[in-house]
């Protein structure tokens, strides 16, 4: 046989053959090392020998890669949605401060004023100008008619009771108390 036929003898096994196409050459290459690579493995070389050992080895490896991916994807993810809440939740208390800065900032320039101080005082103090009077205009508040059962409250429970026997039923909440 001669060197440029594509069939090879038994005895030059081990020598490639030369070929007239480059690409027959390549492909002749990518066999031989491709074949060393899907060639099964004898059994006395295999890492695990028995198929139950096999299936554990594969399980072993799920597991591993299973882990490997929640670390690396899901505990980030985890992460990434609890800091977008948290940052929204600070978004929203940092506008609301923003808010009252700029209530306060407003105060503090009407404060800054002569009338401003004025009105403040009348408000907050109860600063009445010279010839003025100040009237309130709140509604008394209603007193608690449930007394505890025990001195000196049964002292003012009986007062009141006869306070509304002798008047009828009072107009006001402070009625049975006045003189």
């Amino acid at each position: 046989m001669c060197h440029g036929s594509l069939r090879v003898s038994r005895h030059n096994r081990d020598v490639t053959p030369r070929f007239l196409n480059p690409f027959s050459r390549l492909r002749s290459r990518t066999r031989d090392v491709t074949s060393s690579l899907v060639r099964p493995t004898p059994i006395e070389q295999r890492f695990a020998r028995s198929p139950l050992t096999r299936w554990i080895a594969r399980l072993a490896l799920a597991t591993v890669v299973v882990a490997g991916g929640t670390s690396l994807f899901f505990f980030p993810l985890m992460d990434f949605v609890t800091q977008r809440s948290a940052i929204a939740e600070r978004n929203s208390e940092f506008s609301a401060l923003a808010d009252a800065n700029e209530q306060l900032q407003t105060e503090v320039n009407a404060l800054q004023t002569p009338e401003g101080i004025r009105n403040a005082a009348r408000a907050q103090l109860g600063y009445v100008l010279p010839g003025e009077q100040r009237l309130s205009l709140v509604p008394m508040p209603k007193l608690p008619t449930d007394l505890p059962p025990t001195w000196p409250y049964t002292l003012i429970t009986d007062i009141l009771t006869v306070r509304n026997a002798t008047t009828g039923t009072p107009s006001s909440p402070l009625a049975p108390l006045a003189p």
